[in-house]
């Protein structure tokens, strides 16, 4: 089943962007007290008590907009909230119920059954102006503090109580989801490696608006094929169409095991294959590079290495994903992909028994004891289990968590992907309690 889609809405500075960043504890998106500062939507993976979804954050609403960047803006909102699974509808305690918050909220009633009405902005709770809010017609209003953070928790409970319920997998075979910005040669490169046209291939940039699935027979097993719309960066999107296609991508990479990164080899790695690569890593999903259009460059050896070590100076955290260069119209290596792809599943699955771990963990605290806080207590970690796969997730025990320094536990989860060889390969890193 793909991710549910959570969308953020609203009027004007009522704060969408502050919650925003709030349920993903960083930031995401520009913050500002003008109003109108937001004036793209975002999209981004969140999770709440172990369920992921997809937040979505809007410009400014205003419903009855018809021309200009407004009505972009009205369009897009619109396009969020025919998507998604579950609306939250944000308005302000300190500026009461306005004619433009009725107004969306007519719109809601006739259009969304899953909404929630939120009230931003109460500094003390229980302050009666939320019950203002009842006139609106969207249920009992939930009172939030985003700067603060007060009552978040509630909200993100209330949320996934409306979301549908989670199902398993429909497939056994592994997914393979295929990104990359548009026109970069997916939809070639899957076309070439089921050897028939089952993706239509246009040069104009945007061509494929679904997400395509298509089963992949080869030596070393079946994959089902997932060709994705190209994404591009957020300020780019220009109509509804094209933010469900994104939107269809987010939800494709959550279902897969695999993701495959296409590069036009002669544009190299930018932003916004970087912003992708990180879209895949937080879906959990192995990553692995594709170097597309390679059949054009004249001096591959030396090429080759100066793409990677581009790569690697400009996006140091990605320098080490695997990558290969290939040709899709040219079926350059393609020949090798089933190999490097049933690489990234193995270590998606891949398990590491306890002693394994613990044995390095040993070693990891000799090579640097973990420090103590300002009162001289330093935190006594007990052991290292994994606890999932797909992606590989451990837990750490440790009898008090808080004094673990964030420095310390990036030193460790730097280690263990090191010794343990993960790349391209996200890790789940767990801290818990244990006496």
């Amino acid at each position: 089943m793909s991710a549910p889609v959570v969308a953020i809405i609203g009027r004007p500075n009522v704060g969408k962007s502050t919650l925003f960043n709030r349920i993903l504890g960083e930031r995401r998106a520009v913050t500002h007290d003008r109003p109108g500062i937001t004036r793209d939507r975002n999209a981004v993976r969140a999770e709440w008590t172990g369920r992921p979804f997809i937040l979505v954050d809007t410009g400014g609403f205003l419903p009855a907009s018809s021309e200009g960047r407004d009505a972009d803006v009205r369009r897009q909102a619109e396009a969020a909230i025919g998507l998604a699974d579950a609306v939250i509808f944000l308005v302000d305690a300190h500026t009461g119920v306005t004619d433009l918050d009725q107004a969306i909220a007519t719109q809601i009633r006739r259009t969304h059954d899953r909404a929630l009405l939120v009230v931003n902005k109460v500094d003390v709770p229980g302050d009666t102006i939320v019950h203002e809010f009842h006139r609106l017609g969207l249920g009992d209003p939930i009172a939030v503090a985003a700067e603060g953070g007060l009552g978040i928790g509630d909200l993100l409970d209330e949320v996934l109580k409306r979301l549908p319920p989670e199902t398993e997998r429909e497939s056994p075979a592994p997914r393979v989801a295929i990104i990359g910005r548009p026109n970069v040669g997916k939809s070639s490169l899957v076309n070439a490696l089921l050897g028939e046209e089952r993706v239509l291939v246009e040069a104009k940039p945007g061509t494929t608006m679904d997400a395509i699935d298509a089963r992949w027979k080869t030596p070393v097993g079946e994959f089902i094929l997932v060709d994705t719309a190209g994404i591009r960066r957020q300020a780019m999107f220009e109509d509804q169409a094209e933010f469900y296609a994104t939107m269809r991508a987010l939800q494709a990479l959550e279902r897969a095991d695999v993701a495959v990164l296409v590069v036009d080899s002669e544009l190299g790695f930018e932003k916004q294959e970087a912003r992708l690569a990180h879209h895949a890593l937080d879906a959990g999903c192995s990553l692995l590079v594709l170097y597309n259009k390679w059949d054009l460059r004249e001096n591959r050896e030396q090429g080759w290495k100066d793409v990677q070590e581009d790569r690697g100076r400009r996006f140091p955290t990605l320098a080490d994903l695997p990558a290969h260069p290939i040709s899709a119209t040219e079926k350059l290596h393609l020949h090798k992909l089933p190999e490097y792809i049933g690489e990234r599943v193995a270590q998606s699955l891949r398990e590491i028994s306890t002693r394994e771990l613990n044995d390095w963990l040993t070693l990891a605290q000799k090579r640097k004891q973990v420090p103590s806080n300002s009162v001289g207590k330093s935190p006594k970690i007990y052991y290292l289990t994994q606890t999932g796969k797909r992606p590989p997730t451990f837990t750490l025990f440790v009898n008090a968590p808080s004094r673990l320094t964030d420095n310390y536990r990036r030193y460790l989860w730097g280690q263990f992907a090191e010794h343990f060889g993960f790349r391209g390969t996200p890790l789940r890193f767990k801290v818990r309690k244990s006496e």
